[in-house]
């Protein structure tokens, strides 16, 4: 036995990643792309031109879609629940404060000028 055979070797790719698999992805499920395509058609046309089937079709899966993204937030820990409710409460906030602040310089500015009416 030679001491060539003994060598442990590898035959991957430079940058490739433990346990990642290159494939090819998967698109949206068959129901989805046909309410995509739907949703896509009815806003180009109006939904008048589509038929009583299509859009029952239609707002079933949004509604499905709706349901679980609901229970999907339920689901979260209580911590990240409680932060994220928390950071959208102060983002609500800061926004309110900030375009306040604007109107009430825009109204001042007008008043000194003397355009208000």
């Amino acid at each position: 036995m030679s001491y060539v055979e003994d060598f442990l070797t590898h035959h991957g790719v430079k940058g490739m990643k433990w346990g990642v698999r290159k494939g090819a992805k998967e698109g949206p499920s068959a129901d989805a792309q046909k309410a995509l395509d739907l949703r896509a058609r009815a806003k180009r046309s109006k939904p008048r031109a589509l038929t009583n089937a299509e859009l029952q079709t239609a707002i079933n899966r949004m509604n499905l879609e709706q349901q679980f993204k609901r229970l999907a937030v339920n689901e979260q820990h209580p911590v990240k629940r409680w932060i994220s409710s928390t950071l959208l409460e102060v983002g609500k906030r800061e926004v309110q404060v900030a375009i306040g602040k604007k109107v009430a310089t825009t109204i001042a500015k007008k008043v000194a000028i003397g355009g208000a009416a």
